[in-house]
């Protein structure tokens, strides 16, 4: 019944969005009004209506489940028991990261060194701590957001600052696709502000990239991590050398 509203609930957003009323959507069906009011309000579509629908909306069944895929509530922030347990276990971590970034379970499996009696357990205790809904046959749905915040001074914070921070910045930065800026300068309150506002937008496009190529095959895509960082801060020579002030 969940799955069946969340369909509905995308081809409103849908309809919405094409501007189509319940009214137009009468006409293209040849139906009453209320006739489209009561479907929409049961959720009880037959599949030439919803074949009808998704033609009128230019849309795929593919793509409206994904579009109802994108409408579900997520995981948004672990707790710090699920940080924890993620940081503990190597391979668990790995799978974790595997399945927000939507890699298959056969993929994980042939690309690293996890067996098919272990991608099971892990996905097993993935399930039972909420992160994902194990379903038949290893299928999975996600239910950890691909975004996810951490815990300010968490397992995840300690960790990534202990090894991935450092592991990410010893590099010359010289490697095809890679990118490092640099930039010190002397701005105002108002043009600071404009700064923060621009890297939350490009934070924004990096997660609707990723979200657009989700459905490829692992093989085609690679990892990337882009760290977004700006502050008030001085050189530690520098700082060393202000005088206090009164």
């Amino acid at each position: 019944m969940a799955r069946t509203k969340q369909i509905v609930d995308a081809i409103k957003v849908a309809l919405k969005q094409q501007g189509i009323t319940y009214r137009v959507l009468a006409q293209k069906l040849a139906v009453s009004e209320s006739t489209v009011k009561q479907m929409f309000a049961n959720g009880n579509f037959s599949l030439n209506r919803l074949d009808a629908i998704c033609e009128l909306l230019e849309l795929d069944i593919t793509a409206l489940l994904e579009l109802s895929e994108s409408l579900e509530d997520r995981v948004t922030a672990l707790s710090l028991e699920q940080e924890q347990a993620l940081i503990e276990d190597k391979k668990l971590l790995v799978v974790a990261y595997c399945l927000v970034n939507h890699w298959k379970v056969h993929e994980i499996v042939a690309r690293y060194q996890i067996s098919d009696t272990e991608i099971v357990t892990l996905l097993a205790r993935l399930d039972k701590m909420r992160l994902i809904e194990l379903q038949p046959n290893n299928r999975v749905r996600l239910i950890m957001a691909n975004n996810f915040s951490w815990n300010p001074n968490g397992p995840i914070e300690k960790y990534f600052r202990s090894i991935v921070q450092t592991e990410f910045f010893n590099s010359t930065f010289e490697e095809d696709g890679a990118l490092r800026v640099v930039k010190n300068g002397v701005l105002t309150v108002k043009s600071h502000a404009d700064l923060r506002n621009r890297l939350k937008m490009l934070d924004a496009f990096f997660d609707e990239l990723s979200e657009q190529e989700r459905k490829l095959p692992a093989s085609e895509r690679k990892g990337i991590t882009m760290i977004l960082a700006i502050r008030n801060w001085h050189v530690s020579i520098f700082a060393d050398l202000e005088r206090i002030q009164d």
